[in-house]
């Protein structure tokens, strides 16, 4: 999943978007996890007036007036200069007038979407999406340096998606977004009685957070074997789930693991669910905070009657953390699942590289930044289609997480390890994998044929987008069987830990 696991923007979020399907992202880099407006009422249809024409019936004599009180007026609904661009701009694609609506485009814009162009991108989102149905009432702006940004909550006929404009101090359109609708946070339901007795939700406190979550027992009796599951970046919670993304991947894992006699410790990363910070801000966190959680949670597992060994399974930017962790505290098996084998400042330079062919000055204005931050820099002056990717208060958790070499730091495990990939993820390549593998020979590598990156079998690209929103689908059939297979060894024939 998404760059960074913070209560705010994730970078890395901003990167999964760019690389799914309907999420698209036209001219500039606002990031596609800031706060997006809440579903509201759509609008109401007007109601139907009939013009009349002059009277040709007989009037009846006229009566002395009586005395009443007109109703009050209605007043008219004013928009801001920036909401009304963006409602505008939206009636010109829903009408097909893509000629019209590319006359209030910047010439970055303008030259990376031309108007052919802009035609196959609404095309492309009605085809996912469904036919456009209606536009919210109400609209949620933010500023984000010297630009305006706009959210408009639009319902299709199979999708809810966010329609994002940023205009620049010339009232020009700098950048055009589509962005999955967030989805209100459920309230957290306590605990039942059979959950409490069961020890099934658990609470780890760790310098400047409380964190939260839960454990999947097998049934029967105990103790069991036990991995301890470190999601991607972003601001995941114990389901694997971010407020406009759920797939339920970890929860589905857990549940699976549990049910073949393996107990599974999941949980709220700082920022998300239940694990709120108690101290420090953005600013303060760096990478290692995640190997410390990792650790506090290894050490709780330990201590559990019910439990005997333990391993750690990471997805994505968790297997990362998994490695480091397996250095830093002995383990008895340790599973990269979608772990990037490049450090993460050469997986930013390739997909910005890609991502913004289109826009070179902001490119290379992106590419210079990842430079001076990957030499521990911080950087001062940040270009406003940067601001979200690259603001001041992230760059320390940035320069921290690319001081990490996955390549190196798994040559020196000497922690069993089983490296599992998707050929279907678009986010982490087969090519990853298998430079994790020839990094440590010793390791087993599993290829899983139309797996993605949020663990679903998909046989097509219109498939990768919905599969991130929805937990109703299983997870990939060959998976399970592949950890199973590496877990039930490592774990009955290594020592307790």
């Amino acid at each position: 999943m998404p760059l960074q696991d913070t209560p705010a923007t994730s970078p890395r979020h901003f990167l999964a978007c760019t690389r799914i399907g309907l999420v698209i992202i036209l001219g500039s880099l606002v990031g596609c996890n800031d706060t997006a407006t809440q579903p509201t009422p759509p609008d109401s249809p007007p109601s139907p007036t009939i013009a009349s024409g002059p009277e040709t019936t007989t009037s009846p004599p006229a009566k002395a007036p009586t005395p009443s009180v007109d109703p009050p007026q209605t007043p008219p609904v004013v928009h801001s200069p920036a909401e009304t661009v963006a409602r505008d701009l939206l009636a010109h694609l829903t009408a097909n007038r893509f000629s019209t609506a590319a006359k209030t485009f910047s010439p970055e814009v303008l030259k990376a979407l031309p108007v052919d162009k802009l035609k196959a991108t609404w095309e492309t989102i009605l085809a996912q999406a469904g036919g456009y149905q209606s536009v919210a009432a109400t609209a949620e702006e933010t500023t984000i340096q010297a630009d305006q940004v706009v959210d408009l909550l639009c319902t299709f006929e199979r999708a809810q998606l966010v329609f994002r404009i940023s205009m620049n101090s010339d009232g020009q359109v700098a950048g055009i977004f589509f962005l999955p609708a967030p989805k209100p946070e459920p309230t957290p339901a306590p605990p039942t009685t059979s959950q409490a007795q069961q020890g099934a939700d658990v609470v780890l406190n760790v310098p400047g957070a409380t964190l939260h979550g839960t454990i999947d027992w097998p049934s029967g009796d105990g103790p069991f074997p036990a991995m301890l599951v470190v999601s991607g970046s972003g601001p995941n919670d114990r389901d694997g789930n971010q407020a406009a993304l759920k797939s339920d991947y970890m929860k589905k894992l857990g549940t699976a693991l549990a049910s073949h006699g393996i107990a599974v410790l999941r949980f709220d990363k700082r920022g998300s669910g239940r694990s709120r910070f108690t101290q420090g801000k953005e600013k303060d966190f760096r990478f290692d905070s995640l190997v410390t959680d990792a650790r506090g949670w290894l050490d709780l597992m330990r201590k559990h009657k019910n439990i005997s060994r333990v391993g750690i399974i990471g997805h994505s930017q968790g297997s990362l953390v998994a490695l480091l962790t397996a250095q830093a505290t002995p383990v008895a098996a340790v599973v990269s699942i979608a772990g990037a084998g490049r450090s993460i400042d050469k997986v930013m330079e390739i997909q910005l590289t890609e991502r913004l062919a289109t826009m070179p000055e902001t490119r290379d204005q992106s590419l210079a930044i990842i430079k001076q931050l990957a030499a521990g820099q911080t950087v001062a002056t940040i270009p406003p289609p940067l601001a979200t990717l690259f603001r001041p208060s992230v760059q320390p958790f940035l320069i921290s997480w690319m001081k990490h070499d996955p390549k190196s730091i798994m040559a020196k495990s000497t922690t069993p390890t089983l490296i599992v990939q998707g050929t279907r993820d678009i986010q982490v390549t087969v090519g990853d994998a298998k430079t994790l593998k020839t990094a440590q020979p010793s390791a087993a590598l599993v290829l899983i044929e139309d797996m993605n990156h949020v663990l679903r079998h998909i046989t097509t690209d219109a498939e990768q987008l919905p599969s991130y929103s929805n937990p109703a689908l299983p997870l990939a059939p060959e998976l399970v069987p592949a950890l199973l297979g590496f877990l039930e060894q490592e774990l009955a024939t290594r020592p307790p830990q």
